[in-house]
């Protein structure tokens, strides 16, 4: 088994083929590491743009990369075919720092190889999420790959992040301090088709309360301080990313507009519910208001 750590540089580039903006792929890093996790092998190469004119200022800063550079790069076809070959048929695990640049990956193969697939990808792994797992950070927390390296005291000498190696090469490090067999494997996932949907796809809120993703029987709101069914007052709207009603709790006095929010993922509905007191002030203006 090896493990291939990979890391992308890209440019937000306008693209007349989807109407739309694409992360252009610029750089690709990788390093390869044996079951020890020691590094066995590295690519790296530049990829020169075939959608942007120019290299935006910003990322030129980030990646200290110019225009000049890029122009002596490879296309994307070249560069995604070498990057192929290294990584080979072998038993083989990506890995990568949050799931964009997979997205991105894919993204770019789809744009210039009309290829939905990554056949190549065995297994993958977020080693962002398994960083917050093995430290047990809220995965509402998202931590960069620099602040990772603070928090495990791996220091930066001899590497020029935001660019593609040397980030990979510090992703690497990150992942060998808080890699443990005993609990790894539930975080690796199958690159397959199904895997590479639900990547893709993108969470919606549901805006209509006669959905049937939405269940109606969560339409309520039970007072935080009596833990008593409280009694709603309004129709439920939207707003906000949610339902939002206004409800009494007749033993503790308190006027509270609730919000249950539906999100649908991928194969599931996500339900969060969130309250709030109606101020005395609020009710004043909505008494003046009837």
């Amino acid at each position: 088994m090896t493990y291939i750590i990979m890391d992308l540089e890209w440019d937000t580039v306008y693209s007349p083929k989807i109407r739309g903006f694409l992360n252009e792929i610029i750089e690709i890093g990788a390093v390869k590491l044996d079951d020890s996790l020691c590094e066995i092998d590295t690519f790296s190469v530049l990829v020169r743009s075939q959608l942007g004119r120019s290299l935006s200022p910003y990322i030129a800063k980030l990646t200290t990369l110019t225009e000049g550079d890029l122009a002596h790069g490879q296309t994307f076809q070249k560069a995604h075919a070498a990057l192929r070959g290294w990584i080979g048929g072998g038993a083989h695990i990506l890995l990568t720092w949050s799931d964009t640049d997979l997205r991105v990956l894919l993204a770019n193969t789809r744009h210039f190889l009309n290829d939905h697939a990554l056949s190549y990808v065995q297994n993958y792994c977020d080693v962002q999420r398994y960083f917050q797992h093995r430290l047990a950070l809220p995965t509402s927390r998202q931590v960069g790959l620099a602040s990772a390296g603070e928090l495990l005291d791996l220091p930066t000498d001899g590497l020029a992040l935001h660019r593609a190696l040397d980030d990979s090469r510090y992703t690497a490090q990150c992942f060998a301090r808080i890699f443990d067999a005993s609990d790894f494997e539930a975080h690796v996932h199958p690159c397959n088709a199904d895997f590479l949907a639900e990547l893709e796809y993108k969470p919606r809120y549901i805006s209509d309360i006669n959905s049937p993703l939405v269940d109606k029987k969560q339409l309520f709101y039970i007072c935080r301080d009596c833990g008593r069914p409280a009694h709603q007052q309004t129709d439920w709207r939207f707003g906000s990313r949610g339902f939002n009603a206004e409800f009494w709790c007749p033993k503790c006095k308190q006027r509270v507009r609730a919000m249950v929010s539906f999100k649908k993922k991928y194969s599931t509905v996500e339900i969060k519910r969130s309250a709030r007191l109606i101020t005395p002030k609020e009710n004043e203006g909505q008494e003046q208001h009837k």
